[in-house]
């Protein structure tokens, strides 16, 4: 009984189960508020016993949160959103690791110009959970960590004002034209550097690095067949001070695909530029299947 609960779990390598929760409230027409969220749990479980091609035994836990918070009242809006996830990996022989850690929030505010256009300020945090570390073999054999990031550290801290168009709450987009973002970092990353290094665009001795630019961000989100949602997020931000031609971006594809009332299948691709943090471009994928429960 014990080989065949093994080998079931082998068989899923990837489930979960999911919360959603919706709460609205209309005053008016022109007067509401909107708050809903998503929290999602994944669990990856591989299990390999006399397997000729090989294979590492791993366990894998993910907590995702998506929780969105509307407020309108006449010609004043207000959207803020939170995005979170938090995940660990347990190789068969390893310790426990970090594989996904990721802090955002975004709150906008919109007043009414013409049209579909208002004038908007915006404020954005972005940063992680818990420490990050390095691994590297001694020459023992042994694996050693080393600290390179901790919670706030590095954090980007984006303000802005421009304008804003919204089509409805599945599309809309937002140029702050005028904008400052501030990278914190803790002075234990930047103390001891060498001259001339930088810890994400943090010089030497300092715990933070100031840039003012624009900042263009957008919101997709559509059903494109039945039971396939398609969301697309994107962030871009042009420093004026420093290679105006060098922009940073972050950009997040999700798809999901409802099989049924309780299972759907998720895809999500997130790329990432900022050669403050790295001069390449870095990409992330994930997929997996959830069991989900709404209420």
């Amino acid at each position: 009984m014990k080989r065949l609960f093994i080998l079931f779990f082998s068989l899923i390598s990837i489930s979960g189960f999911s919360n959603k929760f919706e709460d609205s409230v209309w005053i008016s027409p022109d007067s509401y508020y909107i708050s809903k969220g998503k929290i999602t749990t994944l669990l990856n479980q591989s299990h390999y016993s006399n397997w000729i091609a090989g294979g590492v035994n791993n366990v894998s836990l993910t907590l995702l949160l998506d929780y969105d918070f509307n407020l309108k009242k006449g010609d004043l809006e207000w959207i803020n959103r939170l995005d979170g996830a938090y995940g660990l990996v347990k190789n068969q022989d390893e310790s426990i690791k970090k594989n996904e850690d990721r802090l955002e929030v975004y709150s906008l505010l919109a007043l009414k110009n013409k049209g579909r256009w208002s004038y908007s300020a915006l404020f954005n945090l972005k940063s992680q959970w818990s420490n990050g570390y390095e691994y590297t073999l001694n020459q023992s054999g042994v694996q050693d960590r080393n600290l390179t990031t901790k919670f706030l550290s590095p954090a980007y801290t984006q303000i802005g004002v421009g304008m804003f168009y919204k089509k409805d709450d599945n599309f809309w987009f937002n140029y702050a034209l005028l904008s400052a973002r501030y990278i914190r970092v803790n002075s234990i990353f930047t103390e001891n550097l060498l001259d001339g290094e930088n810890y994400f665009g943090v010089e030497k001795g300092k715990m933070g690095r100031f840039e003012a630019g624009g900042i263009i961000s957008a919101y997709f989100k559509k059903e494109i067949m039945k039971n396939i949602i398609l969301e697309n997020k994107l962030n871009l931000f042009q420093n004026y001070l420093e290679d105006p031609l060098n922009i940073d971006v972050d950009y997040t594809f999700s798809l999901e695909m409802s099989i049924n009332k309780y299972f759907s299948t998720n895809l999500l691709i997130q790329i990432l530029y900022d050669d403050n943090a790295l001069p390449e471009i870095q990409l992330k994928e994930v997929f997996g299947v959830s069991f989900n429960i709404n209420f």
